[in-house]
């Protein structure tokens, strides 16, 4: 699906470089580089550029993806954009001639071991004609056949190549251009050799960048002669697909070493009408100047210099905050964003369901915005409101029967272990032994489905609209999806899915849950653009929110000798602050956020809640309203590993219950003892204020997880609560009336 709201960005910045007559398109361009991860829509947007450049009359353009062409050459590159330029009748103005490209890749069809002299005649006689073009692999000729499908408006190769050659090496008046001009133009860069120098640094492995630059060079100079002798009120526009291919790379680092060099000569010619922009799934090397989002940089090296955000992006933004290195200068990285709320509505729209701001926050609040989790969500609900999907009706109702079996009572195939933490007793290794997907139910978990149910919601009499269960049915993502997160992660997953149970990479290293070391794990992130800056005051790099919620699903099914993952991630976390006392908020609330997501449906899941309480509650009165409620927002927003089976109210009633027993856990375990968190034996409302305590906190827990709430119905449950304790309060009554109004709006994106 088309994002209009990035599409309009990206063009706007395109257009605003493009402008040679009222924008600043007349001066010097920037080489922008669009970034996001995997699935972010960069493939998509460029394509809808260049769709719309192929409508204007006065926009040489040429689309190249580099990822179909890996192993693709810089001066083919440079031979697509001559073919595009010359072989095209641009109505506005008159075409282009680029001698210095043709030249050039000519010389690069030399044997590289003639002699200066025998190079020299073979040139010559190729430029007038006397002499066939070589039959070599890297003649201008098999360099225009390589690249003759790779733009879809041009006629076919063939023809085109002999025209091409005809008009630059056949003709008189173009004969004596390449010799006047290409000729000259090479001895002066590459005096004494000219072109054999050429030839020989291209044939070299040490010596292809140079060449590389070279060839890059000549083409600069051939769209700055072109686009100076005749009126032209736009700039040549190359969109750059994939860029973070090794042709991709290899092409940008030689446009920029050009560009650098053309720059600093003693009398520069003047600026370049070349606007490349370029997207990349994983970060490229763009000096020391920018940093890689989700980084930090050290107080002693300056303040850091992330990409901007497209919507903010612009030629005024690149010359105020670019680099003063000679060749770091000319990047401007932008980072694509997530989808807005808006956009994600107007995407549901387009799809032609059912509007609703719950549904569209479901969707939204779920993959955090990333474009591929949206498509997907989106269409799996357009699917079912078509009715597809219908004859796997009567194995969701027979799952919806087995999930109801086993809350009234045992399950005859159910065993201790697995009721223990919600686990379905038919997810075991017995159902790989069939050729089953090990990674099929944390997969599907991926959404809050059942890894037994794929039934249409329609088909159980709940097609009148959406429901908190058809939402909530929704499949996942197949893993085997070519833009799926984890085939960015080629090795195991291990220590990234044990990272996942801490809000920051930094405290997933502290508390021991890598078992490499932590900047390794940190450039693998933020290489592949899956680092965000993490919450709180240390800013420090957190993983991406959809990358984060496949993780968590993936903790849900590990186990080591010592027991489930996902309990042994958040217990060394729990234990990290409990030890710490340099952190910059709350410790026991850090403590209690990782104790909440421990909490299931046992004994001693229950009495994790009933710990949890106690601190709030002990805290109400005694610390400051407004720090009272961030701590109850902090602690409430801990993931979850609640059984899917299981109703979101069923599972409410059961976790309000007051244990029966004691606390149950293991004393190395225990937050520090603090006055202030024990109970007062005078305190207002007493056993009544711990239950409304009790219920806001699960009621919150749930809404933060929109996997267990998708329609956010427990909105109005937390106001109610709030409002509730508000009676109870000694101070700080507006404070909590006004967050239990927060949720009252519908419009409330938290």
């Amino acid at each position: 699906m088309a994002n209009n709201e990035l599409t309009s960005a990206c063009e706007r910045l395109i257009n605003e470089c493009l402008d040679r007559e009222g924008g600043p398109g007349g001066g010097e361009l920037p080489v922008i580089v669009l970034f996001g991860p995997r699935g972010s829509g960069k493939t998509t947007l460029l394509k809808e550029v260049a769709e719309n450049a192929a409508t204007s009359f006065s926009l040489p353009f040429v689309h190249i993806d580099c990822a179909e062409h890996p192993d693709i050459k810089v001066w083919e590159i440079t031979a697509q954009i001559a073919r595009r330029v010359m072989g095209h009748r641009w109505r506005q103005f008159a075409p282009v001639k680029l001698p210095r490209v043709v030249l050039g890749n000519l010389a690069l069809s030399l044997d590289p071991g003639l002699r200066q002299e025998e190079a020299e005649q073979e040139l010559y006689e190729l430029i007038r004609g006397r002499r066939g073009i070589p039959d070599s692999a890297r003649t201008l000729q098999e360099l225009f056949n390589l690249l003759g499908g790779s733009v879809p408006v041009l006629p076919v190769a063939g023809p085109l190549i002999a025209t091409l050659i005809d008009r630059i090496a056949r003709g008189r008046r173009l004969v004596e251009l390449l010799e006047r001009k290409g000729m000259a133009w090479y001895r002066d860069r590459l005096d004494p050799g000219g072109l054999t120098d050429l030839a020989r640094s291209g044939a070299a492995e040490d010596g292809s960048p140079a060449a590389a630059q070279i060839i890059c060079e000549a083409l600069l100079e051939d769209l700055r002669e072109g686009w100076s002798r005749k009126w032209r009120p736009r700039n040549c526009l190359v969109l750059l697909d994939n860029s973070d291919s090794p042709s991709g790379r290899e092409f940008l680092r030689a446009l920029v070493a050009a560009k650098a060099h053309r720059a600093a000569a003693p009398e520069p010619a003047g600026d370049d009408p070349l606007l490349v922009v370029a997207t990349s799934r994983s970060w490229q090397d763009l000096g020391h100047h920018w940093d890689r989002p989700g980084t930090l940089k050290p107080p002693e090296d300056g303040v850091a210099r992330h990409p901007r955000r497209l919507q903010q992006a612009g030629h005024a933004d690149w010359l105020a905050n670019r680099a003063n290195g000679r060749r770091d200068r000319w990047w401007y990285p932008v980072l694509l964003p997530g989808l807005s709320r808006t956009e994600v509505t107007r995407m549901r729209m387009a799809t032609r369901g059912r509007p609703g701001r719950a549904h569209t926050g479901f969707v939204h609040a779920l993959t955090g915005g990333h474009p591929l989790a949206v498509t997907h969500l989106l269409e799996a609900m357009a699917a079912r409101e078509r009715g597809e999907g219908r004859d796997s009706a009567r194995a969701g109702r027979e799952a919806h029967e087995r999930a109801a079996v086993r809350e009234r009572g045992q399950d005859p195939h159910d065993s201790a272990d697995t009721r223990e933490h919600g686990q379905d007793p038919h997810d075991s290794a017995d159902t790989r032994e069939h050729g089953q997907d090990p990674h099929e139910n944390a997969d599907t978990r991926e959404h809050g489905q059942d890894p037994h149910e794929n039934a249409d919601a329609g088909a159980s009499g709940q097609d009148t609209g959406w429901t908190e269960q058809g939402l909530r049915g929704l499949p996942a993502l197949n893993r085997a999806h070519a833009q799926h997160p984890f085939r960015d992660f080629p090795h195991d997953l291990e220590d990234l899915v044990a990272c996942s149970a801490a809000t920051n990479l930094a405290d997933a290293d502290d508390a021991g849950l890598l078992s490499r070391p932590w900047r390794s794990a940190v450039d693998e992130l933020g290489d592949q653009m899956w680092l965000v800056t993490g919450p709180g005051q240390d800013r420090a790099p957190a993983i991406h929110p959809w990358l984060r919620r496949l993780l968590l699903r993936e903790l849900e099914r590990r186990h080591r000798r010592d027991g489930p993952l996902w309990d042994i991630a958040h217990q060394r976390l729990e234990a990290l602050y409990t030890s710490r006392e340099d952190l910059p908020r709350d410790r026991l609330s850090m403590v209690m956020h990782h104790r909440l997501a421990r909490v299931d449906l046992t004994a001693t899941g229950r009495r994790h809640l009933q710990e949890v309480v106690a601190l709030l509650d002990g805290r109400f009165n005694r610390i400051d309203m407004a720090a009272w409620i961030r701590q109850y927002n902090w602690i409430t927003s801990a993931p979850n590993r609640l059984p899917v089976t299981t109703s979101p109210d069923n599972l409410y009633g059961r976790l309000i219950q007051e244990p029966q027993d004691g606390r149950g856990d293991h004393p190395g375990q225990e937050p520090p003892d603090d006055p202030r968190d024990r109970p007062a034996p005078d305190r207002p409302g007493g056993a009544e204020r711990l239950a409304v305590v009790r219920s806001v906190v699960v009621d919150r827990w749930f809404l933060s997880d929109p996997g267990v709430d998708p329609l956010r119905g427990r909105r109005r449950s937390v106001a109610d609560g709030l409002r509730l304790l508000a009676r109870y309060a000694t101070s700080g009554r507006t404070i909590l009336m006004n967050e239990a109004h927060r949720y009252d709006r519908e419009d409330d994106d938290e």
